[in-house]
């Protein structure tokens, strides 16, 4: 059956890392150098698929069983207390600043996790928090796939890796079939029908024998390859947006991430396991949720009050970059040690066996 690891895997705090620094070097503008930097939300998507399914196969394998409840509450636990955080600061933001902003657009459909849904039909432009999309739909995963997980597992166990492979390629089809007949492109790559098989691509990484994934890792350089080329090239990045690019990038990240949870000893590991790395890798939930907010509202912000910082200065590109990664890094800080790590420690509250929460 499946690779099952329940102790911290070194690397994959790495591959965090670089996808959440691909994702903010996009999302500063400076589209010309990273313009595919977004290859990181399809990374981190896998590694979500991976790492939940990884968690569900072995307490099911351990116990016979699921326990749903805790499972919500953990996700909940480490998911609410950082988004609160960053929400109480977006409030603030548009209370200080009032101007084409609504508060409510802004905080209401990222607290309810609706944001790629909101995205998906043009509701509202979200200034602030437009960024949660990608949160909505590992959070609507979350709900889904463990119901899902649990009724493949008691009427076809024996054809798991087929069920979830079979569930990967009907995302892919369906997503083909909506492009075919002309949808918007935001109603296409926001929404969780059309965009959720790279996180079932990940789950497929788990449940799938090892030594399928031993020999899927041998192909990690043409993963690395051509997840460079989306990144750094504008026609790859074009073509990965066509109905049957779109695959390309969730597939390379899954080879990396097999080699990485297959060969611990590995070159690669360790290149991925260096302190910086592992540390920014550890807090980029929190990193991810404040880099969008700063730099939405230092670089591209709508206030004349605020001047959006750099649209009244002119510093250099590489000035820009530093501060606002700088001034993202301390609200990180301050959420990862003041609101995270506390709020890990909360306990189930309805058993009592919480001291296994």
């Amino acid at each position: 059956m499946s690779h099952i690891q329940h102790t911290r895997i070194a690397g994959l705090d790495g591959l965090r890392a670089l996808s959440v620094i691909a994702v903010f070097l996009a999302h500063t503008g400076l589209a010309g150098v990273v313009g595919g930097g977004y290859v990181g939300v399809d990374v981190f998507f896998v590694l979500s698929g991976y790492l939940i399914t990884s968690r569900l196969i072995a307490e099911h394998h351990r116990n016979g069983r699921i326990d749903l409840p805790r499972f919500y509450w953990r996700r909940a636990r480490r998911l609410y207390p950082a988004l609160l955080l960053m929400l109480a600061g977006v409030t603030l933001y548009c209370l200080v600043f009032p101007g084409s902003l609504r508060v409510g657009s802004e905080v209401l459909p990222a607290f309810f996790y609706v944001m790629n849904w909101v995205r998906a039909f043009g509701i509202y432009d979200a200034h602030l928090t437009g960024h949660t999309w990608t949160l909505a739909i590992e959070e609507q995963f979350y709900l889904v796939w463990p119901l899902i997980l649990l009724g493949v597992l008691k009427f076809w166990p024996r054809r798991l890796v087929l069920a979830v492979a079979l569930l990967a390629l009907a995302v892919i089809a369906w997503r083909s079939f909506l492009m075919s007949q002309h949808l918007s492109m935001a109603r296409i790559y926001c929404g969780f029908d059309t965009h959720s098989d790279g996180l079932l691509i990940g789950a497929l990484l788990a449940v799938m024998p090892r030594q399928w994934t031993v020999w899927a890792g041998k192909f990690w350089p043409l993963a690395v390859a051509i997840l460079l080329i989306v990144t750094l090239s504008e026609n790859a990045l074009e073509f990965t947006l066509l109905a049957w690019g779109y695959p390309l990038t969730p597939l390379a990240a899954a080879l990396i991430i097999a080699k990485v949870v297959t060969a611990q000893q590995s070159a690669l590991v360790r290149s991925l396991d260096i302190a910086p790395l592992a540390g920014l890798g550890r807090v980029s939930y929190g990193f991810y949720l404040w880099h969008y907010v700063v730099l939405q509202s230092m670089l591209y912000g709508g206030h004349e009050k605020m001047g959006a910082f750099f649209g009244r200065f002119s510093h250099p590109n590489i000035a820009m970059v530093t501060i606002t990664f700088v001034i993202s890094m301390a609200l990180t800080l301050v959420s990862w040690f003041a609101v995270e790590k506390p709020a890990m420690r909360l306990r189930f509250p309805w058993r009592r066996n919480a001291a296994m929460a």
